[in-house]
């Protein structure tokens, strides 16, 4: 597990500790009322799990009594999480499935949808491998497909060594997973077996970084934060296409294609009246071109923009998000 969510995780686990005793996750009080501390619970992708961690860091900084949890389970784990109750903020790297809706819906649990920056989900090769220059859609499909006869660089390429392909990627309940093999393959979860999973990036990253003959994917921010020991590989979508490389303009612009995706967050309405839920989203969205950026992602459209301000000011009346601190990158 990263060395860095686990110093997170025994912080949160010492300070939330009495909390969950006397109040549970999710649980309300005022600052300075003597009771449990108010506790915000967010989980879902560990792709957005960056932006949420840089907002809750900030807010950290203005409103220390509110303990806000941030964790990563995949977004079809957050999504589970946040049905039966367990959490008030879904981390999303894909939109809600129709069954998703249709089981909030039949619960009676309405959300709010907010696009908190976006995504270029990456291939990566070891940096030793200097023959793989471009990797096609088609060639993406007859390498990752079920049953795939591909097993060695050769099969891809008969200039390519003839040296066994070790595949690394997100796990069943990541929402990177469902994007990449829906975009590839054309059906959601449709992958070849033999391919080490894992919903931790850092392990992904761990695992292409230390074999030579090792290609994965994960989201562009796990890239950016390992370059010096990845390599991403350009992507081909189609035979008179250009190969792009992913970043952040490419990925804003979507010539990286078909891999560029929004990142959303799902908010509970009835989360979002508690108070210091309010403030946690006022202040997220009031910066969120700044922790997408932070996070590692490319910011929002002016049109994101404008969709969020309205979506949030018609799920907390008479709340305006402050106004996005814009950095030069994001620009």
């Amino acid at each position: 597990m990263d060395s860095t969510r686990v110093l997170r995780s025994v912080a949160g686990v010492a300070i939330l500790w009495p909390v969950l005793l006397s109040a549970g996750c999710g649980g309300s009080a005022e600052p300075g009322a003597g009771g449990p501390a108010p506790t915000i619970v967010v989980d879902g992708s560990s792709t957005v799990y960056r932006i949420s961690m840089a907002a809750r860091d900030a807010f950290h900084v203005i409103e220390p009594s509110t303990v806000v949890v941030v964790d990563y389970h995949g977004t079809g784990a957050g999504f589970n999480k946040y049905l039966e109750g367990e959490i008030d903020i879904v981390d999303a790297s894909r939109e809600a499935k129709a069954s998703e809706e249709a089981k909030a819906k039949a619960q009676g649990i309405d959300w709010t949808r907010f696009v908190v920056g976006y995504d270029g989900i990456t291939l990566v090769v070891n940096p030793k491998n200097d023959f793989v220059k471009s990797l096609s859609v088609e060639q993406l499909k007859k390498l990752w497909q079920p049953e795939s006869k591909v097993m060695t660089w050769k099969d891809i390429d008969p200039a390519w060594p003839d040296r066994k392909i070790i595949l690394y990627s997100p796990d069943d309940d990541s929402g990177t997973f469902e994007f990449f093999t829906e975009a590839i393959m054309g059906k959601s979860k449709s992958q070849r077996e033999d391919v080490q999973q894992s919903s931790d990036d850092n392990f992904l990253v761990h695992g292409v970084s230390n074999d030579n003959d090792a290609l994965g994917y994960f989201g562009y921010a796990y890239y950016a934060a390992h370059k010096e020991s990845l390599r991403a590989v350009p992507v081909q979508n189609g035979s008179s296409a250009p190969a792009v490389l992913p970043s952040p303009a490419t990925i804003v612009d979507k010539t990286y294609a078909p891999l560029s995706r929004p990142l959303f967050i799902y908010a509970k309405n009835s989360s979002a009246r508690r108070p210091e839920v309010s403030r946690f989203l006022t202040h997220y969205l009031g910066k969120v071109e700044q922790f997408a950026v932070e996070g590692g992602y490319a910011h929002l459209t002016a049109e994101d923009e404008a969709s969020n301000q309205k979506s949030l000011a018609q799920l907390i009346p008479g709340t305006t998000a402050s106004p996005n601190t814009k950095s030069p990158a994001t620009k």
